[in-house]
């Protein structure tokens, strides 16, 4: 009985030795080694390529930029590939990759993926600056015409030019070596794909007269020095009250006057004597993000009893572009050590256009060593105070 099972035993272990030997013989390596898809991706966009036989082409639309890129590729499973796709940021001529099968069979597949040439010639933007001036060129791009009136203290023999064109184009003449505008200038600008447009150049001088006024008057300002010696937390000749009109035009102008419209004539607030003296204002002009563009004085003669008062702009070269704010300040020199005061009139009214722009008042202090050349110590007022712009446009 022993000699009977120790057979048996002996023939089950041959057994599971031939069957196991058979399952390693019976499972052979996989020789796949295909890229199944190909795909790329940019941002937002992404294009998935036909592959054929051992090659992958295709184009791209120009506005599809070739770097920056995910590479998304997959293959037969159990192979691998090289390079890594993962490490393809950008295509920027043929390339190849190898796929190698489990059983380590490879397969190249040739990679050639190009841009669409872009038919885009364009100039997207044309600058002018000088020393003193800065300014952008209306471009119209359906008739090739670029336009810009320029002020007329602006030399158009030596301007300095920023021109932006579309990407992948070309121009001609180079831009860096035109400086003489004084006549038309012609750029030809020519696509990546060789389409060219010609664009003309034509500046004139600003030199039509304009006048914007702002007379209707409602309400007045405090306006200068204060020599009140009753009112709480006001000291005697400490303090020096001006105000401001926030200007946007309509169309770019040179200004050349700018005038404030006061109430009457200075006088001392106890007794309600007039000062018979000459006054000094003194103007400050500031762009929208508050630098100083120009800051002039004029002289209000003994004897004013009210009226527009003018600040001469003619020689500080000034330009106004369109639709932009510019704050103009005025108040009364040493204001607070005369201790006068008048009134600037104003509009308390809705509106909307040129004259009802926000107006500005600010008060310095001798106590608290402020001045009204501090911008810390102007606010926003809700009136509109009267004045008059003259200039070029």
């Amino acid at each position: 009985m022993k000699l009977i099972k120790y057979y048996l035993t002996t023939l089950f272990l041959v057994s599971l030795l031939v069957q196991s030997c058979a399952t390693v013989e019976d499972v052979a390596l996989s020789a796949e080694n295909e890229i199944q898809s190909f795909t790329i991706t940019r941002g937002e966009l992404s294009k998935e390529f036909e592959i054929s036989n051992d090659s992958i082409t295709g184009i791209v639309e120009s506005n599809f930029e070739l770097n920056d890129l995910t590479l998304k590729v997959l293959i037969s499973k159990g192979a691998k590939i090289n390079p890594d796709p993962a490490t393809i940021k950008s295509i920027t001529a043929p390339f190849a990759l190898t796929v190698i099968a489990e059983n380590g069979e490879d397969r190249v597949y040739n990679v050639d993926i190009k841009r669409e040439p872009s038919v885009e010639n364009s100039v997207l933007e044309f600058n002018l600056t000088n020393e003193t001036f800065a300014t952008t060129a209306k471009i119209n791009l359906e008739n090739g015409e670029i336009t810009k009136r320029i002020p007329e203290f602006v030399d158009l023999k030596n301007l300095s030019i920023d021109l932006k064109f579309s990407k992948y184009a070309t121009i001609s003449p180079d831009p860096k070596t035109i400086k003489d505008y004084s006549s038309p200038v012609s750029f030809t600008v020519k696509s990546e794909s060789g389409l060219e447009k010609v664009y003309q150049v034509k500046f004139e001088y600003m030199n039509n007269d304009r006048l914007q006024s702002c007379t209707d008057a409602n309400s007045d300002k405090w306006f200068g020095g204060d020599d009140r010696t009753n009112v709480p937390d006001i000291l005697s000749f400490d303090r020096n009250v001006g105000t401001g009109q926030t200007i946007i035009v309509d169309k770019d102008l040179v200004p050349s006057v700018f005038s404030v419209d006061l109430k009457g004539g200075f006088r001392y607030f106890q007794g309600n004597t007039y000062y018979d003296k000459a006054v000094t204002l003194k103007l400050i002009v500031r762009d929208e993000n508050s630098k100083i563009l120009a800051t002039t004085t004029t002289d209000v003669p003994a004897g004013f009893n009210g009226g527009m008062i003018p600040f001469d702009l003619s020689k500080h070269n000034l330009f106004m572009e369109a639709g932009k704010k510019y704050r103009m300040f005025w108040y009364v020199v040493n204001g607070d050590v005369i201790g006068v005061n008048s009134g600037s009139n104003a509009n308390s009214s809705n509106g909307s256009g040129f004259c009802f722009n926000s107006g500005w008042t600010g008060e310095s202090k001798k106590s608290k060593n402020t001045t009204l050349e501090d911008l810390s110590v102007w606010y926003e007022h809700w009136w509109h105070f009267n004045i008059e712009l003259e200039g070029k446009e």
